[in-house]
């Protein structure tokens, strides 16, 4: 008997999938990023509480990679400069993408400086990561120089980043910068003397008191900018591949160097999946030299 008011919904055959009205679907996937969103904010949390107190001026930021924060004592240096190198398809972008987003996702305020991808490129990246897809963080270096009056000269590319993220520090203070890359934006402000430049860049940045993630391509002549940045910065983060065996690849991580850290220097397997993870790296058998 059909009750007045009541609608009947025809159930499926067993084994038969259950279509979603269109007008639902996009809702339902608002709220899958919603709740990852929330999951990822317990995650940082839940994180940040069970670290280890440290006497004070001795800050960390997490990296939130599962099973590299301990092996930094608990994470990066806050107001550090941090370079992350490494050669093309290393997933440089893409760390630097989870570091802020888990940060963010901690209650953290940041930037992510692009200027040799476009800020599409940098959401779909974001979006295949499952890293949500709010994109108030994203800073075009090269629509800053147009809202700057005065910036015609290419080589005040410099000037025009330090003047927004005053302004922007201003408005919200900011624990955390990516640059991504150093060396395009080097070559882009056409610099002299590419240390001695980097180097007062670098006392801004650490004058702000922000934690910067700059990245480069890694340079196998060990000359160019990447070289510098390596150089003053503080710690410095190398991606690299390395055969596994029967035609198969890994990506390598290794922390070269961290000022104010007793850290391992050792390699590490960096892999991705709903998040990224290191562990200790294993020389495949058949190898000579053990060498990764």
């Amino acid at each position: 008997m059909e009750g007045a008011g009541v609608e009947w919904v025809r159930t499926g055959k067993p084994g038969e999938a259950a279509g979603l009205p269109e007008e639902f679907e996009g809702e339902l996937r608002d709220l899958r990023d919603e709740v990852r969103r929330l999951r990822d904010q317990v995650t940082a949390l839940a994180s940040a509480s069970a670290t280890v107190q440290r006497p004070a001026g001795d800050e960390r930021l997490p990296t939130y990679v599962g099973g590299l924060d301990p092996f930094l004592e608990g994470g990066v240096p806050r107001g550090s400069i941090l370079a992350i190198t490494g050669p093309g398809g290393s997933m440089k972008t893409s760390l630097a993408l989870y570091i802020l987003a888990k940060n963010r996702a901690a209650g953290r305020r940041g930037v992510y400086v692009t200027v040799e991808e476009s800020r599409d490129s940098i959401l779909r990246t974001m979006r295949h990561l499952g890293l949500g897809k709010d994109d108030d963080f994203l800073v075009d270096i090269a629509r800053l120089r147009v809202e700057r009056e005065g910036a015609e000269d290419i080589r005040d590319w410099l000037r025009v980043l330090k003047d927004f993220l005053v302004r922007r520090n201003q408005r919200e203070r900011i624990d955390l910068v990516i640059i991504d890359t150093m060396d395009v934006l080097a070559s882009m402000a056409q610099l002299e003397d590419p240390r001695n430049e980097l180097f007062h860049f670098f006392h801004f940045l650490r004058s702000m008191g922000v934690t910067t993630f700059a990245i480069a391509n890694a340079d196998p002549s060990g000359t160019g900018v990447s070289h510098d940045l390596t150089f003053l910065a503080d710690g410095v983060f190398e991606l690299r591949f390395s055969g596994a065996g029967e035609g198969k690849v890994q990506l390598l991580f290794r922390c070269v160097k961290m000022r104010h850290t007793n850290h391992s220097r050792d390699y590490f397997v960096l892999a991705y999946d709903r998040g990224f993870a290191a562990r200790a790296y294993v020389a495949p058998k058949g190898n000579r030299w053990g060498r990764p």
